[in-house]
């Protein structure tokens, strides 16, 4: 509100005149230059060093110069920071044209308000000359809350995160007075008295005051609703972090005293360490769970919060119960896909982050592998009643297929992994989650074998397995590599090859985990993509499962006592000669020499040669459950305007680096959801994106032209997108041809 009455009483003078004089000899207004400068107002200004009389006369006589030439018709505002005594050339402006006159900057602020308001004020001349600083950018609502003391002049909720983002540059352009008030709150805050030390000292008290105060779950409340904000905040979330790491915890701290919504991940895994530790007293356990639900469940420090505390929670209180009802096969199965598939994942985050620490993960591990010997015991004994159904798959969706349908055959994708997948695209389109149980034995060669031909001999080479897909099914079908899809695409049959998942385990083991949600990443990735690209049908399917073994001793390998001759892997043995082993299952499966595949009675490795950790190939749900998953999208009911590439037959070779682009809107109906789009163009070369267009609004019955550059490419597609849903609506290879230029001999 000051700069508005500074402003009136400018612009009055400036109905009349164009010369006006703020004399401003305490600096109180200073900030309202910029807001002057906004204006389109010439601004002359003094400078308040220079003390010596034949200083200031000089500078005035050149201001005067300047206004009276340069500036001899424009309106004109001299700044001027020293009393009108000491004014010699500018003296007359004051009473010739017009002057705001703040000498005395408490008397003309007190009669401002009482003017406007009727208030008198009571505030000390200090707080006032204060306020009358930070009233720039106020409205007379915030001058009668000072007044009535109903708000505080500088509040520490709307200012200390900025200024503990970057100490210094909060207070470059604050006045002094100002600055005093801010640190005499802060003082306060932290319950200090006063002194001058440098503002990042400041700062790193305060913070430290709050951390201390978390940890020992004693912050003021209105602190606490700052710090909130701190945690909720990107644009001063590096200043956080970077205060986080510079704090130092005491080591005799009460670990389970500590406010939920702290932001030490230390501090959590410290907790954790400690649970784990004392993890065969089920009511510690049980109890220091509870005092971290508050922890887990709050969302106020979600990014502080390590994710694994769900998994931990997962396993600790996971229920098998239900495991007692299951007496079929089948409901062994269900069992596992409705819930213990979430252990699994929670076992495998586990491993991911702490399989260096002995300590935290045996514990864990030892509870799994008790819930997990209950599951198998009872798939076990009901082994039986299993039958593949994995056989002639891909076949079988064919048969059924209407075009656009996309196969995405992953190698190694356990039913965990599926899930999460669906979890995260459930929002996007319709899910049905269905399982498959893999062939014996559930490793690459013979299960993808089964999924795209079935039931004859293993075909080693993937190609060959793509050959007999074709002639099975009479379709044309394009297979690629998943990672290779891209906008583009518009074949009616897709099968995508995604073998990251078990390439990485197989090579890394254990050490392949950390890379688990990269992959997962990869299929949320190009599902998205294939549903924009209008598949409306998205199968994912996958040969086999794998089993983790975490920690494991060489005492907890299977002895592989076979009668004649044998082949072992980590997970079956093949064997020519029948066996006797009651522990052991056995699988008709001829290969080679060989007669019959056995797997143990167990989620262990035989001993063999090789790394041990990541595997597949036995008879465990890990392994034989497989995901059965489609992704499906409805086309909209609601009519969009149809967007297309125009020009198409004259782009199919272009001559030249340059190219012309022409869209089309139309529409078939009238509806009012089709009469606007905003769309936008990408190219592609070699399946890598170069180059993306702005964004184009673009209305039912127009044109637009574009011109776009090969940038040395020979080949380029282009693809016209939805710019809201990223929807591929049309696309066209184009092809540079070389034309040599003849000079006009033609």
């Amino acid at each position: 509100m000051t700069e508005n009455w500074i402003l009136q009483e400018i612009e009055k003078t400036f109905s009349t005149q164009k010369r006006v004089v703020i004399l401003d000899p305490t600096g109180s207004v200073t900030n309202i230059l910029p807001i002057l400068e906004k204006k389109s107002y010439v601004i002359l200004k003094t400078d308040s060093n220079n003390k010596e009389e034949w200083q200031r006369t000089k500078e005035e006589l050149m201001i005067r110069y300047e206004a009276e030439s340069k500036y001899k018709s424009e309106s004109v505002v001299f700044y001027v920071t020293r009393p009108k005594s000491e004014l010699s050339f500018l003296f007359d402006y004051c009473f010739t044209h017009g002057c705001v006159d703040l000498s005395n900057p408490v008397d003309w602020i007190q009669k401002k308000i009482f003017s406007t308001t009727g208030l008198q004020i009571t505030l000390d001349n200090q707080k006032l000359l204060t306020a009358i600083k930070l009233g720039i950018g106020k409205d007379i609502g915030w001058w009668k809350r000072i007044l009535h003391n109903l708000e505080e002049m500088v509040t520490i909720e709307e200012e200390l995160i900025p200024f503990l983002h970057d100490p210094q540059a909060y207070f470059s352009d604050k006045d002094q007075d100002i600055k005093r008030f801010f640190e005499e709150k802060l003082f306060t805050l932290i319950k200090q008295s006063h002194r001058t030390i440098p503002a990042q000292t400041l700062a790193t008290e305060v913070v430290n005051y709050l951390f201390h105060h978390l940890i020992i779950n004693q912050v003021p409340k209105e602190l606490m609703e700052i710090y909130y904000k701190w945690l909720d905040s990107k644009k001063y979330s590096t200043s956080l972090q970077n205060y986080i790491d510079a704090y130092s915890i005491q080591s005799e701290i009460n670990l389970w005293e500590v406010h939920p919504d702290h932001c030490f991940v230390s501090i959590d895994r410290k907790q954790l360490q400690e649970i784990t530790k004392e993890f065969s007293d089920k009511n510690f356990v049980k109890e220091k769970l509870q005092v971290l639900k508050p922890r887990i469940k709050s969302r106020k420090a979600i990014n502080f919060t390590p994710k694994w505390w769900e998994d931990v929670v997962t396993i600790i209180e996971f229920d098998n119960s239900p495991l007692s009802k299951c007496d079929t096969f089948e409901n062994v199965c269900k069992f596992y896909t409705n819930s213990f598939h979430t252990l699994d994942r929670a076992i495998r985050n586990i491993y991911a982050e702490f399989i260096q620490d002995k300590e935290i993960v045996k514990p864990l591990q030892e509870h799994y592998e008790t819930l997990n010997h209950e599951l198998l015991d009872r798939w076990f004994e009901f082994h039986k009643e299993y039958q593949t159904n994995q056989q002639k798959y891909l076949p079988y969706i064919f048969a059924h297929a209407k075009p656009h349908t996309a196969i995405i055959v992953g190698d190694g994708v356990r039913y965990e992994i599926a899930a999460y997948i669906a979890e995260m695209l459930k929002s996007k389109c319709k899910i049905t989650m269905d399982f498959m149980l893999a062939d014996m034995p559930s490793e690459t060669e013979h299960n993808m074998t089964a999924l795209y031909v079935g039931n004859t001999k293993d075909i080693a080479v993937h190609s060959e397995r793509e050959k007999k897909l074709s002639e099975i099914t009479g379709k044309t079908i394009t297979y690629m590599n998943l990672e290779a899809l891209h906008y583009g695409v518009e074949d009616e049959f897709l099968v995508l090859t995604y073998k990251d998942i078990d390439n990485a385990g197989e090579k890394l083991q254990l050490g392949a985990i950390k890379l688990f949600n990269e992959f997962e990443n990869v299929l949320i990735e190009k599902i998205t993509l294939l549903l924009n690209l209008g598949y409306h049908t998205i199968y994912l399917v996958t040969d086999h499962g794998f089993v983790l073994t975490g920690l494991l001793e060489e005492a907890d390998k299977i002895e592989t006592d076979v009668n004649g001759k044998k082949e072992v892997h980590e997970r079956f043995v093949r064997t020519v000669e029948e066996q006797r082993d009651k522990d052991w299952l056995m699988f008709k499966r001829p290969y080679d020499v060989f007669n019959f595949v056995y797997a143990f009675k167990s989620h262990r490795p035989f001993k063999s040669r090789g790394l041990y950790g990541f595997s597949h190939g036995g008879f465990t749900p890990q392994e034989i459950i497989i995901p059965n998953f489609k992704f499906t999208k409805d086309v909209s009911s609601v009519p969009a305007l149809e967007v297309v590439i125009h020009n198409k037959k004259s782009l199919k070779e272009v001559t030249g680096e340059i190219f012309g682009l022409k869209i089309e809107a139309k529409s078939t109906t009238d509806s009012i959801f089709s009469t606007s789009r905003k769309v936008q163009i990408q190219l592609y070369a070699n399946n890598i994106l170069f180059t993306t267009s702005n964004i184009i609004p673009i209305v039912k019955g127009a044109t637009e032209s574009l011109e776009f550059s090969f940038s040395g490419k020979t080949e380029v597609t282009v693809v016209l997108l939805d710019a809201n849903t990223q929807e591929q609506l049309d696309s066209i290879k184009i092809k540079k041809t070389i034309a040599r230029d003849l000079g006009g001999l033609l």
